[in-house]
């Protein structure tokens, strides 16, 4: 995807469908940062046992989650477990302890940025959207954005209601990140393909069908 930046897929089993989901592998000079973990933690066992063999001398330091939902913090149990400091915003902690998850840090402001070793990482909470607590994460390196559950893949053909979901505030939500960060080279959506900023206006165009 980026030299340094790995996207990684998961599929987890909703309703007896099969749904792939998307995060992120960040390589530092001495460690890994995971954006999202895995659905569950036998999934997130797998992945780590990938990373170890990819990345032999480098070990998983910080995971940052972007919102409560499993396909986001499901593998929670796992990367606590080993020591990893899960970052979150207090409102993702909150709602992740009470649908019985592992709570995250909850040290994240709703705009934040963080330096881990070299790499720059800021966090954007744009309001609600997909769900109430939903953030997205821009890495100014690469002019990139992990736009979450936020932002549907082209492939995407239409905006499916989630329990949670805000759907009249959800394009407000879009613009704000739209107008913050300029010169977007590539979007990562929670699910499906990757794209550019084109991915933004699709998902808005979507929600204007809702």
């Amino acid at each position: 995807m980026q030299s340094n930046v790995w996207a990684y897929t998961t599929i987890g089993v909703v309703d007896g469908n099969r749904i792939p989901a998307n995060g992120l592998i960040l390589e530092t000079s001495d460690e890994l940062v995971l954006i999202d973990t895995p659905w569950n933690d036998e999934l997130t066992e797998q992945l780590f046992k990938l990373l170890k063999k990819q990345f032999p001398k480098k070990k998983v330091t910080h995971a940052i989650v972007t919102h409560a939902h499993s396909d986001r913090v499901g593998g929670i149990k796992t990367l606590i477990n080993r020591g990893i400091k899960v970052h979150s915003t207090a409102l993702t902690a909150e709602l992740a302890e009470q649908q019985g998850f592992d709570r995250p840090l909850g040290d994240l402001r709703n705009q934040s940025k963080m330096r881990i070793n070299g790499l720059d990482i800021e966090i954007y909470y744009p309001g609600k959207g997909h769900t109430e607590d939903n953030i997205v994460v821009w890495l100014p390196k690469y002019k990139m954005l992990f736009g979450g559950c936020l932002i549907k893949s082209l492939d995407t053909k239409e905006i499916v209601n989630t329990p949670g979901s805000y759907v009249s505030n959800w394009p407000g939500a879009i613009e704000k990140v739209r107008k913050k960060y300029k010169n977007i080279k590539v979007v990562v959506p929670g699910h499906g393909e990757s794209g550019n900023d084109r991915l933004l206006t699709h998902t808005i165009d979507l929600l204007k069908e809702k």
